[in-house]
């Protein structure tokens, strides 16, 4: 008996949707941990202590096999770009407000219709080339006239993020073709302890933390949570995935920027103003309209 779509959908969406609030949950961690340590140094131990489940996992879903990588050209480049879109985003919520990081981040798919030009030599039409523009329009909206509350650096983490995201989900779905998505995770988040390691090294940010405040419980136990909840997240975007194509579920990614604006203000005393209202308006229906037509163009081909 074929299985129910509709039920698929709906697993998919539910999934997607906790993925979402656990990558809040480590932005909110971050937040909260960068006044006393390293942004690289957070990002190091979240992908070490993200590793042992995501290894259990692999090793029960795949067996021995579980490390096996046929396209390892495209796993290095998603590795790379992954790293420094997770870093950037880190970055970026340690410099502006989540809100307006999370707004600045939905810029990803206007990058990933870009690249998709640039790389994947699809078809780009004048609709589409002015739906890009008019998406940095409301970037422009967001951020102009700059004043001294918002950190020009962070939205450059912002923006610079969401570029190197884009190009991860465009090596991710060439990827996906070849090769199980656990272990494409676990090389992943084993590059990312050594990247991180070494910009740990060169870069330290902060002074030494004293050795109390370091060792302490807290910030131990919030440093494991970041781990053990990226590990989830993963989990949960493959799964989302699986039950639901990436078309369907593409309109449930601007469920994130309310769950920001509400992180933002309940935990952070964030404000909201009517031009972030403009600029995440404009920026999500120029999102939109590129899905819509990405969809129209997946049922003429």
């Amino acid at each position: 008996m074929p299985e129910d779509k509709s039920e698929n959908l709906m697993l998919g969406a539910a999934y997607l949707v906790s993925e979402l609030l656990l990558s809040f949950a480590i932005a909110s961690f971050v937040k909260l941990l960068e006044p006393s340590m390293a942004i690289f140094e957070i990002v190091f131990y979240r992908y070490l202590l993200c590793l042992p489940l995501l290894v259990l996992y692999g090793r029960w879903s795949r067996g021995p096999n579980f490390l096996l990588i046929n396209n390892i050209h495209i796993l290095i480049l998603r590795s790379i770009f992954g790293f420094m879109g997770l870093s950037l985003w880190f970055l970026a919520i340690a410099h502006i407000d989540i809100s307006l990081a999370t707004a600045l981040s939905n810029t990803m798919p206007i990058f990933i219709a870009i690249l998709s030009f640039l790389i994947g030599k699809e078809t780009v039409g004048p609709r589409r080339i002015i739906a890009v523009i008019c998406g940095f329009g409301g970037v422009l909206v967001l951020l102009l006239p700059l004043d001294a509350e918002v950190s020009l650096l962070g939205t450059l983490y912002a923006l610079s993020g969401a570029f190197f995201a884009g190009l991860m989900f465009v090596y991710i779905r060439m990827l996906g073709k070849s090769d199980a998505t656990i272990s494409t995770a676990i090389w992943y988040n084993s590059a990312g302890v050594i990247f991180s390691a070494v910009l740990w090294a060169i870069f330290p940010d902060q002074a030494p933390i004293p050795p109390a405040e370091q060792t302490g419980f807290s910030t131990g136990l919030i440093l494991a949570l970041i781990g053990v909840l990226a590990s989830f997240q993963q989990f949960f975007l493959a799964q989302s995935h699986r039950y639901a194509e990436a078309s369907a579920l593409a309109p449930l990614h601007y469920i994130a920027i309310p769950i920001g604006v509400l992180v933002g203000v309940v935990l952070f005393n964030e404000v909201i103003t009517a031009k972030f209202l403009l600029g995440t308006a404009v920026i999500v229906g120029v999102n939109y309209y590129i899905f819509l037509r990405e969809r129209a163009a997946a049922r003429v081909t």
